[in-house]
């Protein structure tokens, strides 16, 4: 899971789908901040007006009686100042006297720092009573009519504000994810839209690689148009340079296999150390000649519809049961009717014409071919084509020198060696693999994993 989510962020799509999501989250959380704070400052500076004309409009009714003392020539409208612990509070203070209060203060006393001036507006939060936060504002008065400093204070529970403010974030931080999750889809539409023709690109060159098309055709945006003619054009010229390169290679074997069999023609009937050794160099030039030809035959590529193996499986069974028959071969097929080979006919018939021979060769009595499709999960489908015999099998150690040129572990049983080494090449030439393992009937079994429809 963590390698998949690797990989899809070191490709185009994550690469871009991280990015822009990462800068819309960053301006979305940088947009929210502000709003909230823009938001809980429009409150308090609403709340911090109110206090201030508060003030003011206490300032206006205040007097001082005959006797000296401090009162309000009319009372304030606002009933709230009335109600105990309503949340809305006045006190005037001064030095050595006690302060005049609202009754909502009821048994509670502001405290503030007489020994300080505060002759312009001061803003604080103190602690209220019954366990409130307040929104305090306070201002040094003298009255016209005494030379005494008078500390006017207003204040207010800031509950509601907080939970006003509280609410106002969450709505936000809902709107906002509400906002991320709508630009985080349209992002991801975004960027599968503008992505699919790089998709159709790769889907183009898998169908030329595969065999199904020649060339990448469509209809390209601009941008990629291009980049579609290029590649079209490097197919054409590789194409050219495979027939090139395969007349060449044929054309050479030829030319070597008529000095060959002249010389193998003079030296038949010498029996000479020499002619003996001349004749066994020939061969063996012509072997090698013979297997590059097979080479330079090997198509390598798709066939379309696919090539339905069974009965070609089946076919190649019972010649090789008709060959052995001396010792009553037994060979039994399993392959599904539905299976087929992505590659040439002649290609598939040379590697298991290859391998079923060998196997003849070397069991005892029985052979065991098993096709089905392999069930790992790979970017194309592949199927998996089992050879066993019930012969002496060969050691683990020993398997994959089998597959050289000319190796052979027991020259008693005729061949040339050079049988599994072309399996392995046409086996790699289409994408696949090809190994030895320990056969269930005791023998050898071959396996080749190849592409498959």
């Amino acid at each position: 899971m963590i390698e998949a989510t690797g990989r899809f962020f070191r490709s185009l799509t994550g690469r871009l789908l991280l990015s822009a999501i990462l800068w819309s989250a960053g301006a979305l959380a940088m947009g929210g901040m502000l709003l909230s704070f823009a938001f809980r400052t429009y409150v308090l500076t609403d709340i911090d007006r109110k206090l201030e004309m508060m003030i003011d409009t206490m300032v206006g009714i205040s007097e001082i009686s005959p006797e000296g003392v401090l009162r309000f020539n009319q009372p304030l409208l606002d009933q709230r100042f009335a109600a105990p612990y309503s949340g809305w509070y006045w006190q005037i203070s001064e030095v050595d006297r006690p302060p005049f209060r609202s009754r909502s203060l009821w048994d509670f006393e502001l405290t503030p720092d007489l020994g300080t001036r505060a002759f312009s507006l001061k803003l604080s939060e103190v602690d209220g009573p019954d366990g409130q936060l307040l929104r305090l504002a306070e201002r040094d008065i003298i009255l016209p009519e005494a030379d005494r400093i008078f500390r006017y204070e207003v204040a207010t529970d800031t509950a509601e504000v907080r939970e006003a403010i509280a609410r106002f974030n969450w709505l936000l931080m809902g709107a906002l994810a509400f906002i991320m999750f709508t630009v985080s889809l349209a992002l991801v539409i975004q960027v599968a839209y503008g992505l699919r023709p790089l998709r159709n690109l790769r889907r183009g060159l898998t169908e030329v690689r595969s065999g199904h098309q020649a060339r990448i055709d469509g209809d390209w945006p601009e941008d990629l148009r291009p980049l579609a003619q290029e590649i079209n054009a490097l197919i054409d010229q590789n194409e050219k340079l495979v027939d090139r390169a395969r007349t060449h290679v044929g054309n050479l074997a030829h030319a070597l296999k008529t000095p060959l069999s002249v010389i193998l023609n003079e030296v038949e009937n010498d029996t000479s150390k020499r002619g003996l050794a001349i004749a066994l160099q020939a061969k063996n030039i012509r072997e090698h000649v013979d297997h590059h030809l097979k080479r330079a035959r090997i198509a390598g590529g798709g066939t379309g519809p696919g090539l339905p193996i069974r009965e070609r499986v089946e076919k190649i069974g019972r010649a090789i049961a008709r060959l052995n028959r001396d010792k009553g071969l037994e060979v039994t097929v399993s392959c599904p009717d539905d299976l087929k080979f992505d590659g040439e006919r002649e290609d598939f018939d040379e590697m298991l014409g290859n391998i079923v021979d060998n196997a003849g060769k070397w069991a005892d009595s029985r052979v065991a071919i098993t096709a089905a499709r392999t069930t790992e999960k790979l970017r194309r489908a592949y199927m998996d084509i089992r050879v066993e015999d019930d012969g002496p099998g060969v050691p683990a150690a020993e398997r994959e020198t089998l597959f050289e040129r000319g190796k052979r572990l027991d020259e008693r049983v005729p061949g040339t060696g050079l049988g599994l080494a072309i399996v392995r090449d046409i086996v790699e030439l289409y994408g696949g693999t090809a190994y030895l393992a320990q056969a269930k009937l005791g023998g050898l079994a071959v396996v080749l994993r190849l592409p498959a429809k």
